[in-house]
């Protein structure tokens, strides 16, 4: 209930709480065990069939399927590409190695996380840069293709994010966009998407698709709390890792939000 006191009333609190939360696993001596900071996707219930991975990148599939279902719906070849709220690289680097982009741009409000990826991706044309979603520091028109995973949830203003978004892009160019809002945000949530001036390819409820993976991911995530998270601050953690710290199992929950996925196009 308080949680989501903050996200409805407080929209600069629960940015900063968020922000504490992610700067703390940045701090942690996680490694290479965090480098995806996303719910997942799966679709084993409708006969999908699982994208071949990397056996270094196995423990990370669901996080990967998001990304991986994201990126197929965009053109990448030759693309200059914008990752806004890359985190930990883990996307981004995924993204680099199977699209093949000309170039791969990961913009992120933590210097940690920053720093985390610069020493721990060497594709070539994948860079990170410290940044703010709602005022990006690009000029007009400098990107095919804007990423945005699970992240705007977090942003105190999402229209000046929307308006940087749009004057990033070139004409033609894609925004991928997936993220979660509570029941009953989302129409005004779908409203402010489509007042972007973006034409809408696509639009997605794919809430089904991540609790799915977030059962399945469901003992590595408290695996992950349980090993690196003090035990009096592991009730917090698990409830930020969509898992439910009061009940037997710790079992996935979004809180009663919905996971949409977009597609849009600037003209």
């Amino acid at each position: 209930m308080l949680n989501k006191l903050l996200f409805h009333r407080f929209p600069n609190i629960k940015s900063l709480l968020a922000r504490l939360q992610y700067e703390f696993i940045s701090a942690l001596n996680v490694k290479r065990d965090v480098i995806f900071m996303n719910f997942g996707y799966a679709a084993h219930h409708q006969g999908y069939e699982p994208i071949p991975l990397d056996p270094d990148d196995e423990s990370h599939r669901y996080p990967i399927q998001l990304y991986h279902y994201v990126a197929k719906h965009a053109e990448w070849e030759n693309a200059e590409v914008l990752e806004v709220s890359s985190g930990r690289g883990g996307g981004a680097h995924f993204i680099m190695k199977r699209f093949k982009p000309r170039s791969y741009t990961g913009v992120d409000f933590s210097a940690r996380a920053i720093e985390f990826c610069r020493d721990h991706y060497d594709e070539e044309g994948l860079a990170f840069q410290h940044g703010n979603a709602e005022a990006l520091n690009f000029p007009d028109n400098s990107f095919d293709i804007v990423v945005n995973v699970e992240a705007s949830l977090y942003y105190p203003n999402i229209m000046k994010f929307f308006q940087h978004v749009k004057r990033a892009l070139r004409p033609g160019g894609y925004f991928l966009y997936t993220d979660l809002r509570y029941e009953e945000k989302l129409e005004d949530w779908h409203k402010q998407v489509k007042s972007m001036g973006l034409k809408l390819i696509k639009e997605e409820d794919i809430t089904d698709n991540v609790l799915k993976a977030m059962e399945l991911d469901r003992e590595r995530r408290i695996s992950l709390v349980n090993t690196y998270v003090p035990a009096i601050l592991r009730k917090q953690f698990l409830h930020f890792a969509g898992l439910s710290p009061n009940s037997p199992n710790a079992l996935p929950h979004l809180d009663n939000r919905r996971y949409w996925f977009f597609v849009l196009q600037k003209a």
